[in-house]
């Protein structure tokens, strides 16, 4: 006999596996992904005197801080190729390619002689292998939160989103535990290798998930035309300006704390290498947490309050944080860390759901793509010099604040602006009426 309460309740049941199949797959991708992206931040103070030698550690450290800042004008790059290819082709052609490119180039991190053995060639090597890892990066992340997001259940696109953001945050936790495996006293020097050359190969289980992708149920392949680049750009400026704050939020007091201020202590021998990665641990793990909580905060109040509110919190707390970090106490230091990457978190996530909500379909793999890897980039990319110019000029961690200072009010400002800009959805809502009519 026919039962229609069968058959929705096995429509229901198919939806819910197929949801959690394509997270899934986007996700242990992702988190491969981003060990692989991580392990150059966290191992940097260890590898920086063996490829970007200076006088001293310090200004080894330095010198890695601008090459990484020169590989930083990848992700943009990544963003429009693969947004290209995510928006007109689909989704997870994007995200499977983006997964070859990156374990493909970790691997070649991991096997570059030093700049002792081979000279100025060394650098290169590595800041061409960066300059594709992070382009790929770049193409890879938005992707996959649009991915998952468009597969969510509407009242919990927050949720899928920061789930997501979690998942890919423990691949730099995986990072970090490598890390203090790898910095024990028996370990010898070269032992940094392994964590990379491992990423190489392990991301061909990223490779083998994602070929199982099936498209989102919202993609609609992109005209040429209509929806051109030129287009994108003419018709969301203020969604660019926030996505590009957002992709800047997202990496600053994460990367004060993990890539400027503890590598700086610890080259001035406030603590050891050991010490420093089991900080970071600590740090990225706690991160997690924060990441899921505000999520599903952010399904009952609305991503936008719940960004707002973390944008507001680094301008009022980046100052008296950084001051606390001049008393060099270990107690201070760890108290403001944590509450930087709480910060950082709030920001992060919910923004897969906002920047999905925030675009188009036809536009939504380039537009968040393009606005967040700019302001990775440009932001995220010019954090540590400016910080280490500040630090430098003064002596003083709390001078880094006024760069901290300056992203938070431009975050507050472009996020309020987008979100009030829903003009696509009305027009959208038009159009589909006007068809059914």
């Amino acid at each position: 006999m026919f039962d229609i309460n069968s058959i929705f309740v096995y429509s229901e049941k198919m939806t819910a596996t197929l949801r959690t199949q394509s997270f899934i797959g986007a996700a242990i991708g992702t988190m491969i992904e981003y060990y692989d992206y991580a392990l150059f931040a966290i191992f940097l103070p260890l590898i920086a005197m063996q490829f970007f030698p200076g006088k001293d550690a310090y200004e080894a450290l330095s010198n890695g801080y601008y090459i990484l800042m020169i590989s930083m004008i990848g992700r943009p790059f990544g963003g429009a190729i693969f947004g290209h290819i995510g928006d007109m082709i689909g989704r997870p052609r994007a995200l499977l390619l983006s997964m070859y490119g990156i374990a493909v180039t970790t691997f070649i991190i991991g096997i570059t002689p030093t700049y002792q053995s081979i000279g100025i060639w060394s650098i290169v090597i590595i800041v061409v292998s960066k300059f594709f890892q992070i382009a790929c990066f770049g193409g890879e992340y938005n992707g996959a939160g649009i991915y998952v997001v468009e597969h969510s259940n509407p009242k919990r696109e927050a949720l899928s989103g920061s789930a997501l953001a979690a998942i890919m945050t423990s691949g730099s936790i995986l990072a970090s535990l490598f890390g203090v495996l790898l910095t024990m006293d028996f370990m010898p020097s070269w032992s940094w290798r392994i964590a990379f050359i491992t990423g190489g190969f392990i991301g061909v289980f990223g490779v083998l998930y994602r070929k199982k992708l099936h498209e989102s149920p919202q993609f609609k392949p992109a005209d040429k035309k209509e929806h051109s680049f030129k287009n994108l750009i003419r018709r969301f400026p203020r969604q660019i300006i926030a996505g590009a704050f957002i992709g800047g939020f997202i990496t600053i007091p994460f990367t004060t704390v993990l890539t400027f201020v503890n590598p700086v202590l610890m080259t001035k021998g406030f603590m050891t290498a050991h010490q420093l990665m089991w900080l970071q641990t600590l740090m990225i793990a706690i991160g997690v947490i924060v990441i899921l909580i505000t999520g599903k905060i952010a399904d009952y109040a609305s991503p936008r309050k719940v960004m707002l509110f973390g944008a507001a919190s680094l301008v009022l707390f980046s100052y008296p944080l950084l001051l606390l970090i001049d008393q060099h106490s270990f107690f201070w230091l760890i108290f403001s860390s944590i509450i930087f990457v709480i910060i950082n978190d709030i920001i992060l996530g919910p923004s897969n759901a906002f920047l999905k909500n925030i675009f188009p379909p036809e536009f939504r793999y380039r537009g968040s793509s393009l606005g967040f890897t700019l302001g990775m980039t440009i932001l995220g990319g010019l954090t540590t010099p400016v910080e280490n110019a500040l630090y430098h000029a003064t002596g003083s961690f709390a001078a880094a604040s006024l760069w901290l200072i300056f992203i938070g009010i431009g975050s507050f400002w472009s996020i309020s602006k987008a979100s009030a800009d829903q003009s696509w959805k009305i027009k959208a809502f038009e159009s589909q009426s006007n068809f059914t009519s």
